[in-house]
């Protein structure tokens, strides 16, 4: 049995999961299985793959997302310790050495993780994942949102059978929420002061649509507040209902009115003066004033369009 299952899932990744592939060949730690999980590629990530017969095994699945394709490569995982790594980034060579000797020292663990430096196709560093507070436990993650940069986390394969598996419902935010259960009973670890992984930044990546980031964030709120009784249900109720109203000013600026209005309905039926979500401190009386009174003028525009439009096509029913 090996030590260390390492998962990379690809989706129409060709150009890029060999230099992926090499950062975990390249590993001083060698007691590892590489298993990828093509999500149904079509371009030639499949010809790619076959410079490393031997060194990987290869699964084509139809494409069913991310979170599912992590997924398999659970089931399929050999190692006590999962390391996951997206085609589109790469490690440093001591990544996994690192990470195993603090699982191993520290049984209550159950993520080992560090921040990832943002580099272009040019090799520039853009800044750091995260850029601010990380959350290093379940409410920390909560409070803060902290992220967990996925191509940078070791855990435990037993994580995964005490807190489930990724959940397909939450794309772009299965990893978030992984890490909130997972840390909801083992202790996280961040590795600070070196570069375990980098994040690649280019334009194609699902984070770039901020539709499906809101939506995901939402339906990852809904989540929380229904899972955990712990949670802070004021301020992850705030969170909701700042997404639920960005994301209908995202579907009005596309014309899609209807979801604009479902989602700032949902948003005043949580909170109904929704717009104090938004009142900062340094905010004047007027300025105090006008974010309350806003989204019920967006509200009477969103149900004029709806009026006007009314088959125009939805991604939700009313």
């Amino acid at each position: 049995m090996v030590k260390v299952s390492v998962i990379i899932p690809t989706y129409n990744r060709g150009s890029l999961i060999a230099r992926a592939l090499n950062s975990v060949l390249s590993q001083s730690f060698k007691d590892f299985e590489i298993i990828v999980i093509d999500d149904g590629s079509k371009d030639n990530t499949q010809t790619v793959l076959n410079a490393f017969d031997g060194k990987i095994r290869y699964v084509y699945q139809a494409n069913g997302g991310i979170a599912r394709a992590r997924n398999r490569g659970i089931e399929l995982a050999k190692g006590a310790y999962i390391a996951f790594l997206d085609s589109d980034d790469y490690w440093a060579p001591e990544k996994l050495a690192v990470q195993v000797k603090i699982l191993d020292a520290n049984p209550k663990v159950g993520i080992v993780y560090g921040r990832m430096p943002i580099v272009n196709e040019a090799g520039d560093v853009l800044g750091m994942k995260p850029n601010g507070i990380s959350g290093k436990n379940f409410h920390e993650l909560l409070r803060v949102w902290g992220d967990l940069p996925t191509s940078s986390v070791m855990t435990r394969k037993e994580c995964f059978v005490k807190a489930g598996v990724f959940d397909p419902e939450l794309p772009p935010m299965e990893d978030i929420d992984m890490w909130i259960r997972i840390a909801h009973t083992y202790d996280l670890y961040e590795v600070e002061g070196k570069t375990l992984a980098y994040y690649w930044r280019h334009d194609h990546q699902i984070t770039q649509d901020q539709i499906k980031v809101h939506r995901g964030l939402v339906r990852i709120h809904e989540k929380i507040l229904r899972t955990f009784k712990e949670a802070p249900k004021t301020l992850i109720t705030k969170k909701l209902v700042s997404n639920q109203y960005l994301l209908s000013r995202l579907y009005y600026n596309k014309g899609m009115y209807r979801d604009a209005l479902y989602y700032l309905t949902q948003g005043i039926k949580h909170i109904p003066f929704a717009g104090t979500v938004f009142i900062e401190p340094s905010d004047s009386v007027i300025q105090k004033t006008l974010k309350i009174i806003k989204p019920y003028g967006f509200l009477v525009a969103c149900s004029i369009k709806c009026l006007v439009n009314p088959k125009k096509k939805a991604d939700v029913k009313l």
